[in-house]
């Protein structure tokens, strides 16, 4: 997901990751090489906190990709409708210009659909 946005950074659709956008607007004195560090560990810590809460969450049974489609779905939503402009750290969604909010729709649902897929894996342990 992290090099999707970051490939979209270069292509000039959008103008600067959100995780970096939240990190900055919460520690505004971060030098910006710090920054950026922060940015991608939090990035990281929040999906990683995501699928986590997915797993506990969903089934094994249930686990999928059209399952975890719906998750980065609803995590999106709850994201770029909600507390993101709510923390005024970007606009609602559904104000953004089209191709950003489609592009961050895109990368959650990629996210959604790696995670589905990845919660259906059966991981064999040694005896």
């Amino acid at each position: 997901m992290t090099t999707g946005l970051t490939f979209s950074d270069r292509l000039g659709v959008r103008n600067r990751q959100p995780p970096r956008k939240i990190v900055q607007a919460a520690l505004p004195d971060l030098p910006k090489d710090t920054l950026d560090t922060v940015a991608v560990v939090t990035h990281f810590g929040y999906g990683a906190a995501a699928g986590a809460l997915y797993a506990a969450a969903i089934p094994a049974r249930f686990r999928n990709p059209a399952t975890g489609t719906g998750y980065g779905l609803l995590i999106w939503a709850l994201a770029y409708e909600g507390w993101l402009p709510a923390l005024g750290v970007v606009p609602a969604a559904h104000r953004e210009k089209w191709s950003r909010a489609l592009t961050m729709l895109l990368a959650h649902v990629l996210y959604g659909a790696t995670l589905g897929l990845v919660g259906k894996l059966r991981i064999p342990t040694s005896s």
